[in-house]
């Protein structure tokens, strides 16, 4: 039977070996067609030193999951009989991330080293050497909560272990996932956004990372800024700096600075951001709006409120909110005679297309159905459902937190103008929040908020968040139907005379 030929017996595979072997940096450039930033040869000369451990906390945009493919690449195609584990929360994060770059990077490699194709596979689940399939190969592995040790068995002599976004792991997957690093040329690279104040991820970057005050630290922190990213347009910046609420709001702090935050949770805003917002001008003469009454529906514990204000049509993320009338009804109220409520008191706006919304979550969906039933075309919010688009999910666990970023946003930057009650700042400036592990926004549950914070329900609040979800029509465009008809009667009145 003829012996099958892999990379070792052929000449050329030695000589690249000689040429890159101890040469990442040059593999990328040459090879791979892929000039390493100053940033990425950070992470690159860390993670080739043998029984590295290296830990980056990253910004958007540096290039961090590129070249972690092409670090994969060189460890496996430069280092015979080894072995890769890429793990993440799930496989789909790393088909959808690192395997993508991967098919990208080998592609060009093979146009470059033709030769090289002979003697690599790459399919959906592996990238391994001809004739070593489940040997000398790279996979990935999901970290399922509660199912840590099925991370457990992986052991080689030259071994990486590359983990994606690794703050949102459990920690006890990342201690058998290093507890299996008993060789010397083995390696561990952690890559993350700073999503936790707390846990294993963090304590590589702190208690056990290797700094000038703590020299017999285990790890190489490595931070990398968005900001400094050449690959990052201030275009870019401008806008995260918008749409995250400036330097000091956490979010900017760890998906832009690659930094862990100064706090990691507290309160939507602050009593001095919602003074200003009572008393901010806002200018909707050369805007198209529209009026929206935002209905927030009580259940007996919780008052029921109407909240109307003028609308400018923007998108959420510029748009423009004007207080005009806020009414709070007893707490006692029933849903069915609440609607008969919002009836009477929108009924002055009818003709100016006024947009009515109603939670329509739990009781309000009694309050919902009867304001349909009395010819109301009434939007309902359902904001425990999932945000619109993937760029924000992966920033809004839900609805309800993007309708309180936004809102926000508004008024850290002057485009809501709030009525001026007490009891609406008290509200407004006591709404915990906090990032979870994935990154994303989260408001506290209102049951948290009552249990935990003694905060009653935000009633008045919320109905402003609910701005933000609404799809306002113009005010203006019924004006302008009515003005001809105004003009015709003045023509007659005139002719009469």
């Amino acid at each position: 039977m003829k012996k099958l030929k892999t990379a070792l017996s052929d000449p050329r595979y030695i000589e690249l070996l000689k040429q890159f072997q101890n040469d990442w940096i040059g593999f990328a450039a040459v090879l791979a067609r892929k000039k390493p930033t100053w940033q990425q040869r950070l992470i690159i000369e860390a993670v080739q030193v043998k029984g590295s451990r290296v830990s980056v906390s990253s910004g958007h945009g540096t290039g961090k999951s590129d070249m972690t493919s092409i670090m994969i690449l060189a460890f496996i195609i430069l280092n015979p009989e080894s072995r890769v584990v890429v793990v993440a929360n799930n496989a789909a994060q790393v088909r959808n991330v690192i395997w993508k770059y991967i098919k990208i990077n080998f592609n060009t490699i093979c146009k470059n080293l033709p030769w090289i194709a002979a003697y690599f596979e790459l399919n959906e689940r592996e990238f391994y050497a001809v004739g070593y399939k489940g040997v000398w190969s790279c996979i990935a592995k999901s970290a399922r909560l509660g199912q840590e040790e099925a991370l457990a068995g992986e052991h080689c002599h030259t071994y990486l272990v590359v983990v994606d976004e690794a703050s949102g792991l459990p920690d006890k997957a990342l201690q058998v996932l290093s507890s299996a690093l008993t060789e010397t040329h083995n390696n561990m690279c952690l890559l993350s956004q700073p999503t936790r104040s707390s846990g294993f991820f963090y304590d590589t970057h702190h208690r056990l990372a290797k700094t000038p005050s703590n020299p017999d630290g285990i790890w190489s922190a490595i931070t990398l800024s968005s900001e400094e990213s050449p690959l990052v347009t201030p275009e870019f910046i401008g806008e995260k700096l918008l749409s995250y609420g400036g330097e000091d709001a956490a979010e900017y702090q760890i998906k832009v600075l690659g930094r862990f935050p100064d706090s990691m949770e507290g309160y939507l805003l602050s009593r001095t951001d919602c003074d200003r917002s009572a008393r901010v001008k806002i200018n909707l003469e050369n805007k198209d709006w529209g009026w929206v009454a935002a209905c927030d529906v009580g259940n007996g514990r919780d008052k029921s409120v109407i909240n109307i204000c003028k609308v400018s049509l923007d998108s959420p993320e510029h748009r423009l909110v004007e207080s005009h009338q806020i009414i709070e009804m007893p707490p006692d109220i029933d849903p069915i005679d609440f609607a008969y409520e919002i009836q009477k008191v929108i009924e002055p706006y009818q003709n100016q297309n006024i947009s009515v919304l109603i939670d329509g979550d739990g009781v309000g969906f009694s309050t919902v159905k009867t304001v349909r039933e009395l010819g109301i075309d009434a939007q309902e919010i359902r904001w425990g459902k999932p945000v619109f688009n993937s760029d924000a999910k992966s920033r809004f666990i839900n609805k309800r937190a993007y309708s309180h970023i936004m809102m926000r946003n508004a008024v850290k930057t002057g485009r809501m103008k709030i009525d001026p009650s007490e009891m609406t700042k008290d509200q407004m400036s006591r709404l915990p929040v906090f990032i979870n592990e994935a990154g994303q926004w989260v408001i506290t549950s209102k049951k948290e908020m009552r249990e935990k914070h003694n905060i009653k329900s935000p009633d008045r609040a919320d109905t402003y968040c609910f701005m933000f979800l609404a799809h306002p029509k113009s005010a203006k465009q019924t004006q302008r139907t009515t003005l001809p008809i105004q003009n015709l009667e003045q023509e007659i009145l005139s002719i009469l005379d």
